[in-house]
């Protein structure tokens, strides 16, 4: 699954990043709102087991997690209903990307310098 949410983040940044540079700007914001709302379904999904299937611990973590991705959520949400701001799109962007390379770190390097 991981596998998929890596390569599905990079097409989605290049094709988000392309489009901002043409006339399709408002599509290519709407777009990038795809990341944070998958980040926001897992998390919600993973809360939904409850701590006794999950493990107190990554459940307490999934609960610290979810309120700054559902303020980044809101921030992306924001970037897509104001298309001429490009600075938020952008700063929404960057955050899409460090989400990203995080993902990427984690399923493709991690046992390798572990």
């Amino acid at each position: 699954m991981a596998v998929l949410f890596c390569w599905f983040g990079i097409v989605l940044l290049v094709v988000c990043a392309v489009l901002q540079f043409t006339r399709r700007r408002a599509l290519g914001c709407w777009l990038l709102v795809l990341i944070p709302t998958a980040v926001v379904l897992a998390l919600l999904t993973d809360l939904s087991h409850g701590p006794r299937n999950l493990g107190e611990a990554s459940f307490e973590s999934d609960l610290k997690g979810l309120l700054p991705s559902l303020g980044f959520l809101a921030v992306a949400v924001l970037a897509a209903l104001r298309p001429a701001w490009r600075w938020l799109f952008w700063i929404a962007w960057l955050v899409c990307a460090l989400l990203c390379s995080i993902a990427i770190y984690l399923e493709y390097f991690w046992k390798v310098f572990s």
